[in-house]
């Protein structure tokens, strides 16, 4: 009698711990957004610190929209890839800038600013490999992502009808006008 209460009281441990190790396996592929603050603890301040923050730099073409934050993007070009896992033509998944409280020089940046890709148009991403899944994560929120088109400094970001220009904003610009002086 012993013997099966014990088994009856340790069997739902054993069986829960089995079914632990399967949701932690698949929570490996599990995209969840993690808050700005906690990815950066600061952006790049200069065109140079982000080509040095960047282990990948690509021209890209996006695909499709996967969710709301995944993007899918096809390789055009690799500029720089340390990790030396890409390839012309692969097709990677890319977590757009989906985070809040993001600090540059101490101030906090608002993320409305933000424009996601658009299917079909080329852009230079910044970025590294995903800690938390199979994909790539920008490597400083928006300063990590600019179209090859050349276009009107509006047409850049979200306005969202703030006036006057933040620091963020002309750095983001200095290194958009730069991409065009190489």
């Amino acid at each position: 009698m012993k013997k099966w209460l014990a088994i009856g009281i340790a069997l739902p441990f054993i069986l829960s711990g089995c079914s632990d190790g399967k949701t932690e396996s698949s929570k490996s592929n599990h995209l969840e957004a993690v808050p700005a603050s906690q990815k950066y603890s600061q952006l790049a301040t200069s065109q140079a610190a982000l080509e040095k923050d960047s282990p990948i730099v690509v021209t890209v073409i996006k695909q499709n929209q996967e969710n709301e934050t995944l993007s899918t993007v096809s390789i055009k070009k690799i500029h720089k890839d340390t990790t030396q896992k890409l390839n012309i033509s692969d097709q990677i998944a890319v977590l757009e800038s989906d985070g809040t409280d993001v600090q540059l020089n101490g101030k906090p940046i608002p993320q409305d600013y933000y424009k996601k890709m658009e299917v079909g148009n080329s852009y230079r991403l910044y970025i590294r490999a995903s800690t938390s899944g199979n994909n790539y994560v920008l490597t400083n929120d928006f300063l990590s992502k600019y179209p090859t088109a050349k276009v009107a400094h509006e047409e850049l970001l979200n306005q969202n009808g703030q006036s006057g220009k933040s620091s963020y904003e002309e750095l983001y610009y200095t290194i958009y006008d730069n991409m065009y002086k190489k």
